[in-house]
């Protein structure tokens, strides 16, 4: 008996049937070699879409983990710099406040300095009387100074100016701070003092004694002009605001 020594080929066939009643049936044979072969090319297609997929998923993942830290790392910083804002905020709005407290101070101090410059004292060191110059015995005294040469210091009407009659040793003073802008003194005429104010104002004071100030120097409310004596108890004085003349009594402050 003899034996066959070819290797039986394995075939598999594939019946196809359809539910129609005139349907034939179908038959294919696969051979196993190309089953094989069709099998394996499944299987790598199947092995490397598994493995893009996994690639494809890390990165999708590695990917979302970052921009989730990036999330989380963004959250934290506007969260720090809300607070930061916050406290800022907080730091400006003390600073303003400070601000605008110094604003109000600079202010109050301004008006303190030019208030204490504006002449509102009184030009006399000691009590004193306005001279008036309308009465009959005023006249005659008039007449009788005018017969003898005396020099008297007379009110000068354009200026508002007004003439303080003082007893001997009191003395004319400035009527708030400054700086002596022109003093005179001539023999047979009446010396003056006049002081800038600084603001707009400037005072003249004018008397038959010798100034005791010296011109550009600076002089504090309250300091002497000139000594009241026997020979010239009279003084004159006037006021003027921007070149126009005031009246002095509308600034004097008179202290009980």
């Amino acid at each position: 008996m003899s034996t066959d020594l070819r290797k039986r080929k394995i075939t598999y066939t594939i019946i196809l049937t359809s539910d129609s009643p005139a349907a034939h049936h179908r038959r294919m044979h696969i051979k196993t070699g190309a089953l094989a072969v069709v099998s394996f090319v499944v299987f790598v297609a199947v092995i490397c879409y598994a493995v893009y997929t996994t690639i494809t998923m890390g990165g999708y993942i590695e990917r979302n983990a970052k921009q989730l830290e990036q999330l989380v790392q963004t959250k934290t910083e506007n969260e720090t710099l809300a607070a930061e804002k916050e406290s800022l905020a907080g730091k400006v709005s003390s600073l303003e406040e400070t601000l605008s407290r110094k604003e109000e101070q600079e202010h109050e101090l301004v008006a303190a300095h030019e208030e204490n410059y504006i002449p509102k004292g009184f030009p006399m060191s000691g009590a004193a009387q306005i001279k008036e110059e309308d009465t009959a015995a005023q006249d005659a005294q008039d007449e009788a100074d005018e017969d003898e040469n005396t020099l008297k210091v007379e009110a000068n009407e354009e200026w508002k100016e007004l003439i303080f009659v003082a007893a001997e040793g009191t003395k004319v003073v400035a009527t708030a701070p400054g700086t002596v802008k022109e003093v005179r003194e001539a023999e047979g005429e009446v010396s003056y003092v006049i002081i800038d104010h600084g603001n707009g104002y400037v005072t003249t004071y004018r008397n038959l004694g010798s100034p005791i100030v010296e011109e550009g120097s600076q002089v504090v409310k309250g300091v002497a002009l000139f000594l009241v004596g026997e020979d010239n108890t009279e003084t004159g004085y006037s006021i003027r605001k921007d070149d126009s003349y005031v009246d002095p009594l509308d600034m004097i402050e008179i202290k009980g």
